[in-house]
């Protein structure tokens, strides 16, 4: 199917024009099939693969591998982050020197997230336009504008170019390791707490939300989690249903030129492990990080509306809009992130909030979080998938669950539930 992208750039109750820069969308049996026509339009195209991924796409495209350049990086290890930039700009570089006349015109991203964000990176770089085919329904970055990377030491993320052409190939995406389908499934579930937090923020702040952004990710949730089941057993048309609601996705973040309605506390939980700071490296996939951040998340959150419900809820003073500067140190101080971690948080989201105004608000904050699933649903969700389930799996024991939840909302300047709730005694 062609995703009907024109119905998307309509104008929108929300006042806000919703611009879009993917030209086309294929998902179907065969897509990749159409990528000869597209890089006719230019004359220097490379692609930018890992081996894995090359061996799931070059049976489909046997003869544009002959035809073009490939920087074939290692996966293993392989990051988005500093190193992986690097080897990716040294070889487009060493591509571009070898040309006579007119440089690098397109690149072909053949992945999935990591190669995607490292194809980004690059594109952007070349002001360049790049085509990109998934090898698995595994991330929600696919048709976004920004990259996330490691940087440094600590998670950033850096705006960038977004697709021009997805071309997500049924007869490749739906092979993939199972493993990699069920992260796709964890990273698309975890918008049930990004909406969420988008719409608490919105009432809390006046934070601008487009309630069509919400409307769509809410449907595409409903679709998804009707063929949980149909997708771990590898049916085809569901796993196109996941990699819609993944796309979609990243055409969200498009539309309101922000990662917000797919980027909330979950994420932070998932960013925070990838630092560190409180655990041993995971060896976990994002998807299945933001999947265990959904249930502790959901968790905190449900706890948090009994409470309200049941009057057992105050708002704090002015001095609790502070930054928890011991708890910083401990968690941020040991791995020389501390001062990355500040620069972030400035400004600090919690200064403008209005604490009575928050006080009389909490009513509506419970009526919002009695809408989510509870903790139970979402485990039966990640289960009924194949998804990773169990918090230990990651290794992680239950002291360490309770100070992920108190730091993670510092790693990104952005107004989450879990953030507000460092205003509240209960």
């Amino acid at each position: 199917m062609d995703v009907d992208l024109g119905q998307l750039r309509e104008p929108c109750a929300c006042g806000m024009e919703h611009n879009i820069d993917v030209e086309k969308i294929v998902i179907e049996s065969g897509a990749v099939s159409q990528l000869e026509e597209i890089l006719e339009e230019f004359q220097n195209p490379v692609f930018i693969c890992d081996s894995n991924t090359r061996t799931a796409a070059e049976p489909f495209l046997e003869e544009e591998f002959k035809d073009y350049p490939v920087i074939e990086l290692n996966p293993e290890g392989l990051q988005a982050d500093n190193r992986g930039v690097n080897k990716v700009m040294k070889q487009l570089d060493y591509c571009d020197r070898g040309l006579s006349s007119v440089s690098v015109d397109v690149l072909v991203a053949i992945g999935g997230g990591t190669i995607h964000d490292l194809t980004r990176y690059a594109a952007t770089e070349y002001d360049i336009p790049f085509v990109s085919i998934p090898t698995a329904a595994s991330v929600d970055g696919y048709a976004a504008n920004v990259a996330a990377l490691t940087w440094d030491g600590l998670k950033r993320t850096v705006a960038g170019v977004s697709p021009r052409w997805i071309l997500a190939d049924t007869d490749i995406f739906s092979a993939a390791p199972s493993r990699l389908t069920a992260s796709g499934v964890s990273d698309f579930l975890g918008k049930y707490i990004s909406i969420l937090d988008w719409k608490i923020a919105h009432l809390v702040t006046g934070e601008y939300i487009c309630e069509e952004v919400c409307d769509l990710l809410e449907k595409a949730l409903r679709d998804v989690s009707r063929v949980l089941e149909d997708i771990r057993f590898g049916d085809k048309d569901a796993i196109e249903k996941l990699m819609y609601a993944l796309l979609l996705s990243g055409l969200c973040m498009q539309m309101v030129e922000s990662p917000r309605p797919v980027s909330g506390a979950e994420h932070m939980v998932s960013h925070l492990w990838d630092l560190n700071v409180l655990n041993e490296k995971t060896n976990a996939l994002p998807g299945e990080q933001v999947g265990l951040g959904l249930l502790i998340v959901t968790d905190y959150y449900k706890k948090l509306g009994y409470a309200i419900r049941h009057k057992n809820v105050t708002v704090k003073s002015e001095t609790a809009k502070g930054l928890e500067m011991s708890l910083l140190e401990h968690t941020f101080g040991k791995k020389g992130l501390l001062e990355g971690i500040l620069t972030e948080n400035t400004p600090n989201p919690l200064e403008d909030i209005d604490l009575e105004e928050l006080e009389e608000q909490l009513p509506e904050i419970e009526d919002l979080i009695d809408d989510l699933p509870d903790a139970d649903d979402m485990y039966a969700k990640l289960h009924d998938a194949g998804c990773i389930h169990e918090i230990s799996n990651l290794g992680i024991d239950k002291e360490k669950v309770e100070l992920t939840l108190q730091s993670s909302p510092y790693v990104r300047n952005r107004l989450t539930l879990l953030r507000l709730s460092k205003l509240l005694e209960w």
